[in-house]
């Protein structure tokens, strides 16, 4: 797939658009869900809490039903798991198993939400909470748990992060070297890992937030079909997936930052 390559150039802008297109997936679904279903189904801090204020109150229906989303997102996540181990000595493919799942789970709601408007059954939600359990897995274990493309809150707190590392970067090349040196250390950061790791999470919180955008509007002229511009991602991840590749079989870079991988080549950023 496109993070099966060595830590180059290439590989790097390719692993960050993967990235993207699936934390634009997870926004679409998330907002379209929202409208079809009325419940977000990409993050599961809310359910949790929704949980907990549930249980407290005694509303065991309330309780059970945001359990359910809680255990579809987690058996989603097994299952990505499982899928991928089972393709681990594949050159090529290697998740493409765990993409046409998800793609099979999102068409299947947004035809049964399209043939029978206005209904919200709860397995519907539960199929897009497994979706993105399965997404969410295959992103975190690709990347070496660097990314996780379903929710933004670890988003803005790694931006958050970087955004220190990026000023520590620059106060110690710039020190002692007055202003010539602060401008060399700014022109030097473009090219700093701290840089590259930033705008990784910018262009993630960007495509998160354009998903939901795109799939609001999409969903106000198509309804449930709005699901089929994801579905179409997902496709097109599974078609390059598929695309043969120069190197050797069987590698995985990580996402900027990411420890070592399961198969053990180079890291897709080398660690500072």
């Amino acid at each position: 797939m496109l993070f099966n390559r060595e830590g180059s150039p290439q590989a790097r802008r390719e692993n960050a658009l993967l990235a993207m297109l699936l934390a634009g997936v997870a926004g679409s679904v998330n907002a379209v869900g929202f409208y079809l279903l009325g419940t977000h189904t990409s993050h599961m801090s809310g359910k949790v809490s929704e949980l907990g204020e549930a249980l407290a109150s005694g509303h065991g229906l309330d309780a059970a039903a945001a359990a359910r989303l809680l255990l579809a997102f987690f058996c989603g996540a097994v299952s990505s798991s499982l899928l991928m181990d089972a393709a681990r000595h594949r050159s090529r493919g290697r998740h493409s198993l765990v993409l046409l799942l998800e793609l099979l789970m999102l068409g299947g709601v947004a035809f049964l939400c399209w043939r029978h408007p206005g209904e919200r059954e709860p397995a519907l939600a539960w199929g897009l909470s497994f979706a993105m359990g399965l997404q969410n897995a295959l992103v975190t274990r690709v990347s070496g748990a660097v990314v996780r493309t379903s929710h933004v809150t670890g988003m803005v707190t790694d931006l958050g992060i970087e955004l220190v590392r990026m000023g520590t970067w620059v106060r110690d090349h710039a020190r002692g070297r007055g202003a010539l040196g602060l401008a060399r250390a700014l022109r030097d950061l473009l090219h700093a890992v701290e840089f590259e790791r930033a705008w990784l999470h910018v262009f993630l919180l960007g495509s998160f937030l354009g998903g939901c955008v795109a799939g609001t509007l999409l969903h106000a002229r198509y309804g449930a079909l709005a699901l089929g511009a994801p579905c179409c991602l997902l496709v097109a991840l599974v078609g390059l997936d598929w695309r043969p590749r120069r190197g050797a079989p069987g590698t995985v870079s990580a996402l900027p930052g990411a420890p070592a991988q399961e198969s053990g080549p180079a890291p897709f950023i080398a660690q500072r």
